[in-house]
């Protein structure tokens, strides 16, 4: 029985075009499609002539930038509040104007597509885009990571605005059936479909997934948007069983940003709190911070809105729910903590399912479903998955599931780049079903849940492209020898693996060709100074934040840091510039705690042979940084390395951070020769640390520049914005505009060509 019913025009504040739409239709939901016949009314959107956005007014912005506080408009001697809000809203009208200004462009573009054979994505254009906003951001003191995910979103929009339109399905009204009540994240989901194909519907929640595809299945609704993962949870049985066992097929996909919030029917302490409704995969997915509540019990309900209509009818204080945002001010409920999920990124892929499956125009970039059952013979998997990769087809995912009634049996649910109108695709399948026993292909639909694609570390200035340097020439070996295996170091040698490893954290390769910049102070001391650090680094160039929770020091007075509290605070600043974290790991106890948190996990010098810590590190799925023991020779420094990746972690970085000899002059010296031994003996990235290899800010700038000439991947240099107050390092803990110097000096030092 349907839960709720609501009407949606997910553009409703947007003009109609007043031509009449000629016929056809391709998708369930393509009544009409949009004509390419222009109104030519100036208040339809689409149709409007394009006018490209004003720039900004001579003398509108200080000559040098914005400054704190500065607001376009505004000016210094109007403080009022009520000004001020008015001026914000002047400023988001226009924001959403100049939005629809683009989507306006894009329709242009898409109609131009559409006469030509152009492709609907260009992935290097979108990289370009990306990066010149990046840029802009960063002029203007905005954040770059905010600007890229907002532009991120607008350009997966505009993409699925143009396939909608090569496929025939924009301009349509569609009957949608959603499993959750109103404002719960499947009606969420199903309303960014609507949108993103410029559809209006009919969308009906209902209580469970199993009756969503049965209302589909008995022409109740022409859609069915369902969950079929969640990146915290996983996979959903229910789906992969529906798929399985019913006549229904994939016509489209869509991800979801899930935001679980407490809320309750008024503002109390989580403490009086006894009992905490919600959807069992929320639980799921906000496991660690209901243990925070130990008073509190549980109850599981069929979706998050429900839960939170069934505490605002209550009424009682001491019951909240779990849902989402959009409900709890829908209902009028108190949001007692926002963002309690246990990941930051957590996100839901739904499947949109249809009763047939629609053809999608080759030039939309397509993901295929199908369900593969092999023959029960030796390597029979591997031999279907061949056939993929022969083909050229990239696979998304793999998921098995167990034959029912037949034990031990599996088939298997496939997702992989490729339509099947392409000849490519369709010759796969046709291969693909004399090798298997039986194949169900699910549909192919335009690709939304594609994976980042993660980007070399780049300097300002310097092309991502560069070529060999020739002025290195002369000091680079033309050949170097070849490499031998050795008996104790049989997984870092480069005998065992010729090619470079590249380690990603985050968004970010290390290794290879790229050249990272980790940056940031020895110890994190409070909010203010790790976010001030933050936004510079990041704005002057820098990759990865790094940040000391936890220092072991040589004497047990000196600043010890700030312990988990210091890791909240490094994690704040890391979500807000979108740089991935490095942090120290001391213990064995605290390993898994701070994998689940930091990007990097650094062994300090101290540690480099702590081998109960290397084993459990080597346990985790999360980059180590090894850094160089005080006396370590490379052959021991290696030897650690190898206790790493030989307890199953391969993603491993090595750090030069100077060593002790009998020289005075600087706290260690830094032994640039062992980056130029290590490109030669081991594949695993190297990198060097000069603030501690030289102990004093006036040298490091030199020997990074030097580290990068040799060849390292990248350099680890502490900055604090007042060095003097540092409670560690201080001496060599680089100014703002030491460490600005040194980036823009950076990029024009020539490297190591690659091997």
């Amino acid at each position: 029985m349907a839960a709720s019913a609501s009407r949606s025009s997910p553009r409703g504040s947007r003009p109609r075009c007043s031509v009449p739409p000629s016929p056809g239709s391709a998708a369930p939901w393509s009544r009409a499609r949009a004509s390419p016949r222009r109104c030519r009314s100036r208040s339809c959107v689409p149709c409007s002539p394009v006018r490209r956005a004003p720039g900004p007014e001579p003398g509108s912005a200080p000559p040098d930038g914005p400054r704190p506080g500065y607001i376009r408009g505004v000016s210094p001697q109007t403080p009022d509040l009520g000004d001020l809000r008015r001026s914000l809203d002047d400023i988001d009208a226009e924001i959403v104007r100049l939005i629809a200004q683009r989507f306006g462009v894009v329709d242009e573009i898409g109609r131009a597509k559409d006469r030509s054979a152009a492709s609907i994505q260009d992935p290097e254009r979108e990289r370009r885009v990306l990066e010149a906003v990046e840029g802009v951001a960063r002029q203007l003191g905005v954040s770059a990571n905010l600007v890229r995910r907002v532009f991120q979103e607008i350009i997966s929009h505009s993409v699925a605005q143009q396939s909608a339109h090569l496929s025939a399905e924009a301009g349509g009204r569609v009957r949608l059936a959603h499993a959750g009540a109103e404002h719960s994240n499947g009606h969420l989901a199903a309303q960014k479909f609507l949108a993103g194909r410029d559809l209006e519907g009919h969308l009906t929640g209902f209580a469970s997934v199993r009756a969503t595809v049965a209302a589909l299945l008995a022409d109740e609704a022409d859609v069915a948007v369902v969950p079929i993962e969640n990146t915290t949870a996983g996979s959903i049985n229910e789906v992969y069983a529906l798929l399985r066992d019913h006549a229904v097929f994939i016509v489209g996909e869509e991800t979801w940003r899930i935001e679980h919030c407490l809320a309750a029917p008024r503002s109390v302490p989580l403490a009086s709190l006894s009992r905490i409704l919600a959807q069992p995969q929320a639980l799921e997915q906000c496991a660690q911070f209901l243990q925070t509540l130990p008073q509190v019990t549980t109850a599981p309900c069929l979706d998050g809105a429900g839960a939170m209509q069934a505490v605002a009818e209550a009424g009682d204080a001491g019951t909240a729910a779990i849902g989402t945002p959009e409900a709890a001010a829908a209902l009028g409920l108190a949001v007692l903590r926002h963002g309690i999920a246990d990941s930051d990124a957590n996100y839901t892929r739904f499947v949109v399912l249809a009763r047939s499956p629609v053809a999608v125009d080759p030039r939309v970039p397509c993901k295929t479903s199908l369900i593969l059952v092999t023959r029960h013979e030796e390597g029979a998997l591997l031999r279907c998955l061949e056939i993929l990769s022969g083909s050229g087809h990239s696979m998304t995912k793999l998921e098995s599931r167990p034959q029912p009634g037949r034990p031990w049996e599996y088939m298997f649910f496939l997702d992989f780049e490729g339509n099947v109108a392409e000849p490519r695709t369709a010759a796969a399948l046709d291969e693909l079903r004399s090798c298997a026993l039986y194949i169900k292909v699910l549909g192919s639909y335009p690709a939304k849940a594609l994976r980042e694609q993660p980007r070399p570390g780049s300097l300002p200035g310097v092309p991502q492209e560069e070529s060999a340097v020739d002025a290195l020439e002369a000091v680079v070996a033309s050949e170097a020898p070849p490499a031998k295996r050795s008996g104790q170091h049989r997984l870092v040698d480069r005998a065992s693996r010729a090619e470079d490893t590249v380690v990603q954290a985050g968004g970010l390769l290390i290794g290879g060709s790229g050249f990272v910049v980790m940056a940031g102070p020895c110890s994190v001391e409070s909010r203010e100074q790790i976010g001030d650090t933050a936004r510079f680094v990041r704005d002057h160039g820098a990759h990865v934040l790094r940040g000391g929770v936890f220092k072991p020091r040589t004497s047990p007075y000196a600043f010890q840091g700030l312990g988990w509290s210091g890791l909240d605070l490094l994690v704040a600043a890391g979500r807000e510039t979108g740089l991935p974290i490095v942090t120290e790991v001391m213990a064995v106890e605290q390993v898994q705690r701070l994998a689940h948190a930091a990007d990097i996990l650094q062994v300090g010098a101290r540690n480099m042979q702590n081998f109960d810590l290397l084993r459990e590190l080597g346990k985790v799925d999360r980059p180590v940084l090894l850094k160089r023991g005080l006396s370590s020779t490379i052959e021991e420094w290696l030897g650690a390395a190898e206790y790493v990746l030989a307890h199953g972690n391969q993603q491993v970085i090595l750090c030069e951070r100077g060593i002790r000899t009998f020289e005075s002059a600087t706290r260690n010296t830094l032994d640039l020769s062992a980056v130029v031994v290590l490109r030669e003996r081991t594949h695993l990235p190297v990198i060097v640390d000069p603030s501690h290899g030289t102990g004093f800010r006036a040298y490091v700038a030199p020997m990074a520049w030097a580290a990068r000439a040799a060849g390292a991947h990248g350099l680890l240099i502490e900055v604090h914005p007042a060095p003097e107050k540092a409670l560690s390092d201080a001496d060599q803990s680089l100014t703002f505009a030491e460490f600005g110097s040194l980036m823009r000096h950076l990029a024009t030092v020539p490297a190591l060509p690659s091997a």
